[in-house]
């Protein structure tokens, strides 16, 4: 344990600073322990929110569109959904770790992004899920799933 408290001091201070950080911990030779990588997310523009998406963003149901997120983001999102009991369904957590088996998933900011409830609109425009309700983030994931069995046949 001590090995990666530099480790866990530096995912901390990212947390509490509110960046999103994915820490890479393969199997390490005791000697190479502290040189365990960090991925920082870069920054991208301010997240729209429930109360502050742009007009179109929002259906009729006040749920964003899930169509432009990348397999990346969905895998972070399945991620969220899941640890956040938004879903019930094992076939989300498993479409998730599907998707982020897949080559470059792991490491793409976008499955960060994903992870802390930020969902891609197309390019860098990002939409908080957390400001929505509990029913439309529920919603969120259940839209972004249909997606999935798309999203691992593509290449």
């Amino acid at each position: 344990m001590s090995a990666f408290r530099p480790v866990f001091k530096a995912v901390a201070a990212l947390a509490l600073s509110g960046c999103a950080a994915v820490v890479a911990l393969a199997p390490l030779a005791p000697q190479q322990a502290h040189a365990a990588k960090i991925l920082k997310v870069p920054a991208v523009p301010p997240s729209m929110t429930a109360t502050t998406a742009a007009p179109g963003v929002l259906d009729y149901d006040g749920i964003p569109t899930v169509e432009h997120a990348s397999p990346a983001n969905v895998a972070g999102l399945m991620a969220y959904c899941y640890s956040h009991k938004l879903v019930t369904d094992t076939t989300v957590r498993s479409l998730g770790r599907k998707l982020a088996a897949r080559e470059g998933v792991a490491t793409n900011p976008a499955y960060a992004w994903g992870g802390t409830g930020q969902l891609e609109l197309g390019g860098k425009t990002m939409f908080d899920v957390t400001t929505l309700n509990r029913d439309q983030r529920a919603a969120v994931c259940s839209r972004s799933a249909l997606r999935g069995p798309d999203l691992l046949k593509s290449r």
